[in-house]
């Protein structure tokens, strides 16, 4: 095929293939393939947690067109469950208070998902609807054992609402999860995520999900039994 091999680019989820790639002489992307893998590839030039991560400009290729403001948009996925109390640093170490859903509910989302920041539309179901930006993963900067759900509904709410149930309409991508160098660090990164999710939720592509029947379903249950 008369290819220059330093010029071609290799993304593999094996370390096998990663070490077999580099010997080749050819820029490699690792995507491990087992969460909390990535030291073992120190030798690729770029680990990426997903294929969501990928930025081809990086090498020499063509940018993705599906990037909007900051966000990818994805196929869109629904969940929800009563509001549980979580590990209590949002409120008090973040100043951010989260909405916790309980994960053993959603063993097998949480395998098909890769870790990151993703966004979308909340509904309670007393309450109404509201923009929501969104954590999975470990939360490396607390080292977390399990991997968790944590929205972050975008409005000042006066009380809790534990027990309420919250349903979720996860619509859009915003970047990988990330270990921060301080906390100042990654409360600044958090309040970025909820400007980008709050800007591109006005956005038609969006905004429409607002009025998901998965959502409003909710609401009129509720007001059935009120």
């Amino acid at each position: 095929m008369n290819v220059d091999i330093s010029n071609c680019l290799v993304i593999e989820d094996s370390l096998p293939g990663v070490v077999a790639g580099k010997a080749a002489g050819m820029a490699v992307v690792a995507v491990p393939s087992l969460p909390k893998q990535a030291g073992l590839y120190s030798s690729a030039d770029e680990v990426i947690n997903s294929l969501l991560d990928l930025h081809p400009e990086k090498w020499g290729l063509p940018p993705f067109e599906d990037w909007i403001e900051g966000t990818l948009p994805i196929e869109p996925w629904y969940i929800g469950g009563p509001v549980i109390k979580g590990f209590g640093r949002g409120s008090k170490v973040l100043g951010i208070p989260t909405a916790n859903l309980p994960a053993e509910n959603f063993s097998t989302i949480l395998s098909e998902h890769t870790s990151g920041v993703y966004f979308g539309w909340a509904g309670l179901s007393t309450r109404g609807i509201y923009k929501m930006v969104m954590s999975i993963g470990w939360n490396p900067y607390f080292d977390n054992t399990e991997k968790t759900i944590e929205p972050w509904l975008l409005h000042e709410f006066g009380e809790d609402f534990y027990g309420e149930e919250l349903r979720l309409a996860i619509v859009g991508y915003i970047r990988p999860e990330a270990n921060f160098p301080s906390l100042e660090s990654l409360i600044a990164r958090i309040h970025k995520d909820g400007r980008i999710a709050e800007k591109a939720l006005d956005l038609p592509i969006y905004a429409g999900y607002k009025d998901s029947p998965y959502l409003k379903n909710s609401m009129l249950r509720s007001n059935c039994h009120s």
